[in-house]
């Protein structure tokens, strides 16, 4: 890591290749002059925005190391790799080299400078701060133990830090930004892709943030209280809108992009599809569910890129940080740390959000889709959602978790909840199978990157793919 701690200059470049003119008015001609007190810290925002989504959302098919994203969605049931490296990985072979860890150079080392440059605006300084927490509590939910303290540093080779200790770290991170967010009204900014500077959208980003790390932590009190202040709507969720510019590619839906390199990757027959199926045995439509409409939609033929009409369509938004997240928080959180009822009540305000239609694309909002509000009844002995008479209490869970499997399709969240619940909940948790006859275990977190193995005399002995981190144990 020690080029990615001490060689800013890199990442700055890449900037300047990006085409914002604006970022060489009034300098000097000579290139040999430019440095970089001379680039407004404001224009380092957007490229570090861009590389936040590539590295959650899944990189072109040029750059298949870190598709973290699409590697959660194989070991939690979700999708089928059919070919090439997508099958290798849908497989479990994977190895240090698959993984990477480019965000400490192209999102930290940016949003640092742009916050040690930008004290006196609370909007980037809170900004900056939420970028961060979301791709370093990526990174140790994923990874386990990751350098942190030390990251982005003077330290060439920077201690890994306890998983726990990260967590704890970031929520104090977020509570800053939050109170940044909360004193920047008035403040200006010259650029923002994902959110155009608007301040309350990503105050409730940052709320939503320390309740999902406080779900990781499996501290659901702090999570269902951090929860009441997340995404207010969905017009709020944090997402990236894929940019339709001719002849550019790169702007596009990431499944989209990964699609026209080849048929490598689907949802075929997978646990997802057969619980929105209604003819399969799991299906989780009952008389007051139908899922037609959001099977359609979270479709992906690997066929060809242009046959894909939802979720993976080429202009399709992509989901980061989410209403529908934020409202599976506070039911789970609710019912675990407060109530029945109120679990149950903010499992059906999801519901009644579901029922609008609002999350699909209008190539499939007129295809049939139910979710009417359960009722307590529902739960109990015999009820639609408790036909193995399991303690009420226990079937409200098992229903807001699935629930987020499927609202969570694309983003990390399913095998995130995989892994916390897999010993704590296994009642309740998703029973999806294992993708090879010869795998006795579930993954329960990435492979520390061969980059950082060879270049951080700190990196401890990767412990596998089957090694279950601290939070999860």
């Amino acid at each position: 890591m020690k080029s990615i701690y001490i060689k800013y200059i890199f990442v700055f470049t890449t900037l300047l290749i990006l085409g914002c003119e604006s970022m060489v008015d009034n300098l000097n001609d000579n290139p040999n002059q430019l440095t970089l007190d001379a680039i407004d810290p404001g224009l380092f925002l957007n490229g570090a925005e861009i590389a936040n989504i590539n590295i959650h959302l899944g990189s072109t098919v040029s750059g298949q190391r870190g598709a973290l994203n699409r590697i959660g969605a194989y070991y939690s049931g979700q999708l089928i790799g059919f070919e090439q490296v997508d099958f290798e990985w849908y497989q479990y072979n994977v190895t240090n080299t698959t993984f990477n860890w480019d965000g400490y150079q192209s999102v930290i080392t940016p949003m640092r400078e742009m916050r040690r440059r930008t004290t006196d605006n609370p909007l980037y300084q809170g900004i900056s701060k939420v970028l961060e927490a979301h791709l370093i509590g990526t990174y140790a939910s994923l990874f386990g133990d990751i350098p942190y303290a030390e990251a982005v540093s003077d330290v060439e080779e920077p201690k890994f830090d306890d998983q726990l200790a990260v967590f704890e770290a970031l929520q104090i991170l977020l509570q800053e930004a939050i109170d940044d967010l909360e004193n920047s009204s008035g403040s200006v900014i010259i650029e923002d892709f994902i959110f155009d500077g608007d301040r309350i959208k990503w105050l409730e980003s940052a709320w939503t943030l320390k309740a999902r790390y406080y779900m990781y932590t499996k501290q659901y009190d702090l999570a269902y209280v951090a929860a009441q202040n997340g995404i207010s709507s969905n017009g709020n969720s944090m997402m990236f809108n894929p940019l339709d510019i001719p002849g550019e590619n790169t702007t596009k839906n990431k499944f989209y992009i990964v699609l026209s390199g080849g048929p490598n990757t689907g949802t075929g027959n997978s646990y997802l599809v057969q619980l929105l199926d209604n003819s399969s045995s799991i299906s989780r439509n009952n008389a007051k569910t139908d899922e037609t409409a959001r099977l359609g939609y979270y479709s992906i033929d690997p066929s060809s890129p242009n046959a894909n009409l939802g979720i993976a369509n080429e202009l399709e938004p992509q989901p980061l940080i989410t209403y529908q997240e934020n409202l599976l928080i506070l039911a789970e959180a609710g019912a675990r740390s407060q109530s029945f009822t109120t679990g149950l009540g903010h499992l059906n305000q999801l519901r009644a959000f579901l029922n609008t239609g609002a999350f699909l694309n209008s190539n499939f909002s007129s295809e049939p889709f139910t979710y009417d509000a359960y009722v307590t009844s529902d739960f109990d002995a015999g009820g639609i959602e408790n036909m193995d008479n399991i303690n009420p209490d226990r079937a409200l869970l098992r229903e807001i978790i699935e629930e987020r499997y499927v609202s969570g399709f694309t983003t990390l969240m399913p095998f995130d909840d995989a892994r916390r619940l897999k010993k704590s909940d296994s009642d309740v948790a998703v029973p999806f199978p294992l993708n090879v006859p010869t795998a006795t275990k579930n993954v329960e977190r990435f492979l520390y990157p061969e980059d950082e193995i060879f270049s951080n005399q700190m990196s401890p002995e990767d412990p596998g793919l089957f090694a279950v981190t601290k939070v999860n144990q």
